[in-house]
C-alpha cells in the first residue's frame, strides 16, 4: 500500500492553470446554451429552479464545493445528498434525471462546472474523482489511503475505463498506479501520461459513455 505524500510537479500544475484558461472561454458559450436548457426544462415542467448542483467533496484529505449542472429533476432529491445519500445512487437511477440531465450525464457535460474548481486548485484535470465526505472516509476505513495525497481530478484513470466492463477494486488499482507515477515518474513523463488521459476521456465523452 502506498503512503507517502505527493507533491504535484510544477509543470502539472502549470499545464492545469494554463489549460483551465484556454478552455473557459471556450466553455462558457456551451455552459450558457447549457443553462437556458435547464432553466426552460424547469420553467416547464415546474422543477427545480436551481441551474447549478453544489456539494461538498475532498481532495488531497481537504474538504472543497464541488460545481456542477444540475442533472437531477427534483430539489428534494438534492437535499438527499446534502443530507449524505451518495449522489452516484442517485443519479443512476434514470427516473431521478431531468431530461436535460440525462443528455449531460451521458456525455459528461454536467462537470463543464469544475473547470471553475480546476482555476481556483481544487482540482486538478487528472486525478482520481472527488468523493463525498462519508464515502471518502468509507474508503480511507477500507484502507484505500492513496485519496489522502493526490488532488481530485475532473477525469482520471478510472474515468477512461467508462464502457469498460471493470470492478470497484480494478478502478482503485488505476487510481493507485496513478499516484505511484506521480510519485516516481520525472514530471514531463508524467505530463504526458496526463495528455493521454486527457484525450482517452474526450474519446469516452464522444462515445457517450458516461455512467
Amino acid at each position: 500500500m502506498i503512503k507517502l505524500n505527493v507533491k504535484l510537479p510544477f509543470i502539472k500544475i502549470a499545464f492545469d492553470k494554463i489549460l483551465v484558461l484556454i478552455l473557459l472561454p471556450l466553455a462558457l458559450p456551451l455552459g450558457l446554451i447549457i443553462a437556458i436548457f435547464i432553466t426552460c426544462e424547469s420553467l416547464i415542467t415546474r422543477s427545480s429552479p436551481s441551474i447549478f448542483h453544489r456539494e461538498t467533496r475532498v481532495s488531497a484529505g481537504r474538504p472543497f464545493t464541488l460545481y456542477k449542472f444540475r442533472i437531477l429533476k427534483s430539489a428534494s432529491l438534492e437535499t438527499k445528498i446534502t443530507a449524505g445519500a451518495n449522489p452516484k445512487n442517485l443519479e443512476n437511477i434514470p427516473t431521478n434525471l431531468s431530461i436535460v440531465g440525462k443528455i449531460l450525464k451521458k456525455f459528461g457535460l454536467d462537470e463543464l462546472p469544475q473547470l471553475w474548481n480546476i482555476l481556483k486548485g481544487d482540482m486538478s484535470f487528472v486525478g482520481p474523482r472527488p468523493k463525498p465526505i462519508p464515502e471518502y472516509e468509507a474508503l480511507l476505513a477500507a484502507g484505500y489511503n492513496y485519496r489522502r495525497y493526490l488532488r481530485a481530478g475532473l477525469t482520471g484513470a478510472a474515468q477512461i475505463m467508462k464502457g469498460t466492463k471493470r470492478t470497484a477494486d480494478q478502478e482503485y488499482a488505476a487510481d493507485q498506479e496513478y499516484l505511484r507515477q506521480c510519485r516516481d515518474l520525472q514530471p514531463l513523463k508524467l505530463l504526458f501520461i496526463d495528455i493521454g488521459i486527457l484525450i482517452k476521456t474526450l474519446g469516452v465523452m464522444l462515445k457517450g459513455s458516461g455512467e
